[in-house]
């Protein structure tokens, strides 16, 4: 496979990096940027210092991803150790129109040596095609197994090869609410539980739940999101695999039932504003009824990205007390304790001594550890101490992430472009009028191609 076949595979990608890309910089703005402890610096040199053999290696590599700004700063405190422990210099090009970069590299005869992206779709097309290493021939199989939930590295894997490691993670599934307003249950037993109580809150004349798709040439894809969400547990992981990657089709009944579960949340009387507001709210200023003098609704589904995003806009709320989480429950008692991520994956090109001790170093626990510490993401690595985040809501999502049964990505990560297009579009149509629903997953099946 040449390389401008490669570099091709990756156009579609650019609308989906760039969205998902926004969500992380909106979370990742913060007042202070926390910083590892000496201890852990240390630790990470000398962890770093053991994925280039021992050696002083020197020289350079080049990482192609998304980051840029603060969020590029706080990555790049990750690699610092690495650079001083090994003498090699981390050369990171970062860019919200990464698909196009990486064709142009591509095609000029220069891949970089590293990507790392959101995409895992198009990640897996290039593994496909053999255009990525096998890590498992560059990271120590026991450090795999031991760092990393069986889950994640499936989700890396195509061929029987693992083409991708996950860098950093959001933890999705989230609801949001003010401890201080909010009077339902903060551990229901079932989505049906928390259900309940919303509907018992719109029949007092209360709205419970906040609700904002508009995201610019993204929009909709708040509600598609929280229907894969809902898909995933509600119908299962062996479903869900089958569904995204076309052998079940979106007419299909356990598709049906999401965008009805989905629907129920949605319908009148049980979100903000109605569908008027629903659809011209943008989703980073969905949760500002909430804290308005007199609350306007009560709760905000969304990943762990939304904390900063509400914190930013509210400076004043003291974690825990004016603001928290807790997870969503669970859809179906035949699935339980499965949580959905989204995130960072991170795969190799070019297999220099290099790239491949920087691939070592980031799979290590002391690099999660670091992952951790900036207080902006999650780490994939489940070695990481609890005590790594000083961030209140990563730490408790940490807690979240690390208990669960199994985790999965949502499906439209790894769906061609133009089936992700119509799936967010989806969620618009269908919070206009979801007595279209037939028609509306048609139009998708046929997106599909």
């Amino acid at each position: 496979m040449n390389l401008r076949h490669r570099g091709a595979a990756l156009v579609a990608a650019g609308a989906v990096v760039t969205a998902l890309a926004a969500c992380s910089s909106s979370e990742s703005a913060r007042p202070e940027e926390p910083a590892a402890d000496d201890a852990a610096v240390a630790a990470a040199e000398e962890a770093a210092l053991a994925a280039a053999g021992g050696e002083e290696l020197g020289g350079s590599v080049t990482m192609l991803g998304v980051l840029g700004g603060e969020e590029l700063d706080a990555f790049l405190s990750v690699v610092a150790p690495f650079e001083d422990a090994t003498g090699i210099e981390v050369r990171y090009e970062g860019t919200r129109d990464f698909a196009a970069v990486l064709q142009t590299r591509v095609d000029g005869g220069n891949p970089p040596d590293l990507v790392a992206t959101p995409a895992i779709g198009e990640m897996a097309a290039l593994a496909e095609q053999d255009a990525l290493v096998d890590l498992r021939t560059v990271v120590d199989d026991a450090v795999l197994t031991a760092n990393y939930p069986a889950s994640m590295l499936e989700t890396g894997t195509a061929g029987g090869e693992l083409f991708g490691l996950y860098n950093t993670v959001n933890l999705g599934g989230l609801i949001w609410y003010d401890p201080k307003r909010y009077d339902g249950p903060t551990d229901p037993a079932s989505w049906d539980e928390l259900q309940t109580w919303a509907r018992e809150k719109a029949g007092a004349g209360e709205t419970p739940w906040c609700v904002g798709l508009e995201s610019g040439a993204a929009s909709g894809w708040p509600a598609a999101d929280f229907i894969d969400e809902i898909l995933l547990r509600q119908a299962g992981p062996e479903f869900h695999r089958a569904w995204r990657e076309g052998a079940e089709p979106w007419t299909s009944p356990q598709v049906e039932q999401a965008y009805e579960t989905y629907g129920e949340m949605i319908a009148d009387g049980m979100v903000y504003g109605g569908t008027t507001t629903v659809l011209s709210t943008d989703f980073s200023q969905a949760a500002n009824p909430m804290f308005a003098p007199e609350p306007g609704c009560y709760l905000l589904q969304q990943a762990t990205f939304m904390g900063g995003i509400i914190a930013d806009a509210f400076p004043d709320l003291a974690p825990g007390e004016d603001l928290d989480f807790f997870p969503a429950p669970d859809f179906s008692p035949e699935h339980p304790g499965i949580r959905s991520i989204s995130g960072e994956i991170l795969g190799l090109i070019t297999e220099t001594p290099q790239a491949a001790a920087l691939t070592r170093y980031l799979a290590s626990t002391e690099a999660g550890t670091l992952i951790a510490a900036t207080g902006r993401w999650l780490s994939p690595n489940v070695t990481v101490p609890a005590d790594a985040y000083e961030d209140p809501f990563l730490r408790r999502a940490n807690e979240v992430l690390t208990s669960a049964e199994a985790t999965y990505p949502l499906g439209n990560s790894l769906m061609p472009q133009t089936e992700v297009d119509a799936f967010w579009q989806s969620g618009l149509a269908f919070a206009q009028d979801p007595g279209d629903l037939t028609a509306i997953l048609q139009g998708i099946e046929d997106a599909r191609g």
